[in-house]
């Protein structure tokens, strides 16, 4: 990042907790809707204006910043950082890496900035009335880290009514059980209802599992019987399925898990092929199976 030398700079912000000055411009500073202000009033002749004060031909500002604040601030007046990158194959459009890359593979990871700096940028951006596009940019690079740390960027989004950045982070919030966190883990979710929300999901996810999964028949009305067969191959089926059901969990691959009978069914070609089609049945109906809390039955829009 290009640093102002003193020489290309006409301002000098302060922090005051921790007593540090910055040599900054002017003109990155008005890019803040706060400073813009804060320059107005100066400019129409008010100079004693709280946190503002001309010392000789040059302008004072101090601000109850700690300094490592006061520095991301400036940082992001001076050069905005651009949204994260998409990660570009070969012969496959945005669009088309967006839609079939697993969501890790998504982005160019070196232009994602790290979580844990976020959640400090946003606050200044709300703070100090950043540019819409740099807080659409801000907010693209908290999506951007949601397969990486889901429940963190679950409950900042939620905290800050981000609620399209909790849709998204949600999907990744499946697995492992809810059960499973610990109290300190499972605290950064602010609310009751946001965690609910999360219950509800899951729940909602296991349930549809196993309906699907106690439907599905290795021969749905006879399609493709083995004569030789039939009632063992069913037998087997049943068994397993039986077996699965207890054991399902919201982010659970019943038709993997159904597809491993195909080793046991390898001597017969027809019952493999029963087989084959109904677990690609199963693997169909589990992708309608709502993955967010976007799209819960309580919101109105069971999937």
């Amino acid at each position: 990042m290009d640093i102002p030398t003193a020489q290309q700079t006409d301002l000098v912000v302060k922090s005051i907790p921790d007593q540090i000055e910055f040599n900054v411009r002017r003109c990155d500073l008005e890019k803040s809707e706060i400073f813009r202000d804060m320059f107005a009033v100066c400019n129409q002749g008010s100079a004693s204006a709280d946190g503002v004060k001309t010392l000789a031909d040059s302008c004072y500002v101090e601000l109850d910043e700690p300094a490592q604040a006061l520095k991301t601030l400036l940082e992001l007046l001076r050069q905005p950082p651009p949204p994260p990158l998409l990660y570009m194959p070969d012969r496959m459009s945005a669009q088309e890496c967006w839609m079939k890359l697993p969501f890790s593979q998504r982005y160019e990871h070196d232009s994602v900035i790290p979580f844990p700096l976020l959640p400090g940028m946003i606050r200044l951006s709300d703070k100090y009335g950043l540019s819409d596009p740099l807080v659409r940019s801000l907010r693209s690079h908290l999506v951007a880290n949601a397969f990486l740390h889901p429940l963190k960027v679950y409950g900042f989004a939620r905290a800050n009514g981000f609620e399209d950045v909790a849709v998204e982070a949600s999907t990744y919030l499946l697995h492992p059980p809810l059960a499973s966190y610990s109290r300190e883990d499972i605290s950064v979710i602010p609310t009751v209802a946001a965690y609910h929300d999360l219950v509800q999901l899951h729940a909602h996810r296991i349930k549809k599992l196993q309906e699907i999964l106690l439907s599905e028949e290795i021969f749905p009305f006879g399609y493709g019987l083995c004569a030789l067969h039939c009632n063992e191959t069913a037998r087997i089926w049943n068994e397993r399925r039986v077996q699965l059901v207890p054991k399902v969990e919201a982010a659970s691959d019943i038709a993997a898990e159904m597809r491993t009978l195909m080793d046991q069914l390898s001597s017969c070609q027809v019952c493999r092929k029963a087989c084959l089609a109904a677990t690609e049945m199963l693997e169909y109906k589990c992708r309608r199976i709502t993955r967010t809390i976007g799209y819960l039955p309580s919101n109105g829009r069971e999937t």
